[in-house]
């Protein structure tokens, strides 16, 4: 199999289309031209040619036919590929392949068709997004050239990509498992997790949820608040203010729990040595006032 885009500068588009596709396809060659006759003898062609049309595996964007997302964004040569063959690359997962659609491919279409995505604060700090750190892998000074600096940038493309996707799917598979915890939680004012799994934001979506216990990564079992949906701070409910700031002895005392371990000065954070002094704990948050 031939992969062909085009040859000189290169773009974040180009790259990301170019690692997903030799994640797909690890033995296709992949040249860069733009001589027609080249182009017509490749097998997949993209952000150059000036066609787009999937039966025939040919996807650039220069032209009116590539369309736009429904939210107004124009399609880049990623974006396109990344409707035929990201599903593929996501294994078949759709809400990953929607998450790395929304936090990664989107921005990367934009910039290429010179969408503002953002507006900048009164602080003036312009970010360095990841087209800008792609388009740095091209050729600084006499000694690098253009096709070996593309094959740097799609290394780490291909790096990203994949980190994104082991992300979104070890996110998903955790909020699977918390769902899962939390239905058969007896109230639905807390859950108790056997193991540690990530969940600020879906315990956040849980509207009824105040408290989750699980097991912390220093052996001592966590308490914490949840957080009121919108917000990055704060508890829907503290703990109660008597714990606050305590540790050890102090805290026991106040809780009766001989094993406490300590509470936050914040009241959004607690622990036990054992499962059954966090419950404890637990219940004694639940009555508070």
């Amino acid at each position: 199999m031939i992969i062909a885009t085009h040859n000189g500068k290169f773009h974040a588009d180009d790259v990301f289309g170019v690692a997903l596709l030799t994640h797909l396809f690890p033995d296709a060659e992949v040249i860069r031209t733009r001589d027609p006759e080249r182009l017509a003898g490749a097998d997949i062609v993209l952000d150059v040619g000036g066609v787009y049309d999937v039966d025939a595996k040919r996807f650039d964007h220069h032209q009116l036919s590539s369309g736009a997302r429904d939210n107004g964004i124009l399609y880049s040569a990623f974006g396109l590929l990344w409707q035929h063959y990201g599903k593929d690359y996501c294994e078949g997962d759709d809400a990953v392949w929607q998450r790395v659609d929304s936090r990664l491919v989107q921005a990367i279409d934009a910039v290429d068709n010179g969408q503002d995505l953002y507006s900048l604060t009164d602080l003036g700090a312009v970010p360095l997004d990841i087209s800008e750190v792609l388009g740095l892998f091209n050729p600084i000074g006499d000694d690098e050239d253009f096709d070996s600096q593309f094959l740097v940038a799609v290394a780490l493309a291909g790096q990203l990509l994949a980190r994104l996707r082991r992300k979104y799917q070890t996110s998903l598979a955790a909020e699977r498992d918390f769902l899962a915890a939390y239905k058969a939680s007896p109230s639905k004012a807390y859950v108790v997790l056997d193991k540690f799994i990530p969940h600020g934001g879906i315990a956040t979506k849980q509207s009824k949820l105040l408290f989750t216990v699980f097991p912390g990564a220093t052996g001592h079992w966590t308490l914490q608040t949840v957080r009121p949906e919108s917000s990055q701070f704060g508890s829907r409910k503290a703990f109660p203010e008597a714990w606050r700031g305590l540790n050890g002895a102090e805290l026991a005392e106040v809780t009766g729990v001989p094993d406490a371990v300590f509470c936050h000065k914040a009241g959004f954070i607690a622990a036990a040595e054992s499962r059954e002094g966090a419950l404890e704990m637990l219940k004694q948050a639940l009555a508070s006032k």
